[in-house]
């Protein structure tokens, strides 16, 4: 069983087509689990990969390491989408494990897993929409390790035009394969979508008024839980400045802060926690052309994963480029501008397949 863990993911699925009695222990739960975890940690990100969208619908899929090395080609590979309309605009909320969450306007969420081509398709969300009022859906995803629990929140934010705002928040739980409404949180209005992912807490920044883009802070949903939490933004972080974007730098909580509306730079601070107390550190500044400034800020994604070059570079998703980070030189270089596709979201392969958990939890309480 140690051998195993050292195979790829698609080494095992190949393993697991010679005879029932080597499907079994390969698609345990605790060999799962164990093997995810060693393919994630890896320093080398052999196993990361970078999925685009093209302008069809469907995507494509890329090794992550060799964005970092010029001389190295990067090969691009067709995956079909897994959405039933995949003409529609797909949104991926995110990833996790290797599951990847997305939607669009006219399909229920699905959980996809690309590495072995699986997908659960979610059960119909019932919105509780209101009459005369304006609402929009904000999303996130992510991992209950507690519970060993996959789920979905969907925060629905409701205001009319006399001025009053509600919210709703909605989760789904694969292992029960259902959905549940939970206690809201207490803020304004939800700035980010979707929220970030990191170490079993979704996060999303708030604003100080529902018209307004300015942040006031963050809050935070433990999914064991399911509880709310409040947390400060940078203290040099002044009130009414311009948006930050939330991201994740390795598997830190990140804040990217541009230093003025009109500014050519914009800090990258990342969350650590001292324990009751949330300590902010900046780790760089990035120097970027004027022009960049608001598109780097409404980026749906910022992303740097735990992989690093040797030579201290970081890397970033900002759509439609992939950019890289050099900290020698405090400057951002384009990687390389795939025609009509947009870098979507990094994943780790997996054998995590969300079919069997919600079948799993079906077959234990029939």
């Amino acid at each position: 069983m140690a051998i195993l863990l050292k195979v790829s993911p698609k080494s095992m699925l190949k393993f697991m087509c010679v005879s029932k009695p080597w499907l079994r222990p390969i698609s345990s739960r605790k060999l799962v689990k164990t093997h995810v975890r060693l393919t994630a940690n890896d320093k080398e990100c052999s196993h990361h990969r970078v999925i685009f969208q093209d302008s069809t619908g469907n995507f494509k899929v890329s090794r992550l390491p060799p964005l970092f090395h010029k001389e190295q080609r990067v090969e691009l590979f067709n995956m079909d989408s897994p959405m039933e309309n995949p003409n529609i605009y797909t949104k991926i909320v995110g990833s996790v494990n290797g599951l990847i969450c997305m939607y669009s306007k006219i399909e229920e969420p699905v959980l996809w897993n690309p590495t072995i081509r699986k997908c659960k398709k979610l059960p119909t969300f019932e919105a509780n929409l209101r009459r005369d009022c304006s609402y929009y859906l904000n999303y996130g995803f992510g991992y209950d390790e507690l519970h060993d629990d996959y789920k979905v929140v969907v925060v629905q934010c409701i205001y009319d035009d006399g001025g009053s705002y509600d919210t709703v928040v909605n989760i789904y739980s694969l292992r029960t394969d259902s959905w549940r409404t939970i206690d809201k949180f207490q803020g304004n209005f939800l700035i980010n979508s979707p929220g970030k992912f990191v170490d079993g807490k979704l996060y999303w920044a708030l604003s100080a008024d529902v018209n307004m883009f300015n942040m006031c802070n963050i809050i935070s949903l433990d999914l064991a839980d399911e509880t709310w939490k409040s947390l400060m933004l940078p203290t040099s972080y002044g009130e009414g400045s311009y948006p930050l974007t939330l991201g994740v730098v390795g598997k830190d909580l990140s804040l990217l802060c541009p230093n003025c509306h009109e500014g050519t730079n914009s800090d990258v601070w990342i969350m650590k926690h001292s324990g009751v107390e949330v300590l902010w550190t900046k780790i760089f500044t990035i120097d970027h052309p004027k022009d960049l400034g608001e598109f780097i800020l409404f980026s749906s994604i910022f992303s740097i994963p735990s992989c690093q070059s040797n030579k201290g570079e970081f890397l970033l998703l900002l759509p439609p480029v992939i950019m890289i980070y050099d900290g020698s030189t405090r400057q951002l270089e384009a990687v390389d501008h795939f025609e009509e596709c947009f870098p979507a979201e990094i994943y780790v392969e997996s054998l995590v397949d969300p079919l069997l958990i919600a079948h799993n939890h079906l077959a234990d309480n029939s």
